[in-house]
């Protein structure tokens, strides 16, 4: 039986103590960071990765990669150019944070 396709729809971003967030719609595969590309495009989505790493404050980044200070709560993701874009999930990877950003796919 096919997967029923839910519309995906932008919530209010809670962090928890370290910064992180992840939309409930993310499919539960226990690995954040292993979403296949084809996913977003079966829900009508094109994404966008911001790294913290690239993006953050010099001292945010200084203080998580050098430091070992693993919130990243100050961070604030830069949204990618355009209309439409809400996150999706900040979440930890192997080579440090990032903000997954999405839009709906206009026609």
């Amino acid at each position: 039986m096919p997967e029923e396709i839910v519309l995906i729809e932008p919530m209010t971003v809670q962090r928890n103590e370290l910064g992180m967030w992840t939309h409930p719609a993310w499919p539960d595969d226990g690995e954040e960071s292993a979403i296949l590309k084809s996913w977003f495009t079966d829900h009508g989505l094109e994404y966008s990765l911001i790294e913290m790493e690239s993006d953050g404050p010099e001292q945010i980044v200084e203080d998580y990669f050098e430091q070992g200070l693993v919130d990243c709560t100050p961070w604030v993701p830069t949204a990618p150019p355009g209309d439409g874009w809400f996150i999706f999930s900040i979440h930890d990877t192997e080579d440090g944070p990032i903000c997954v950003w999405v839009r709906k796919v206009t026609p």
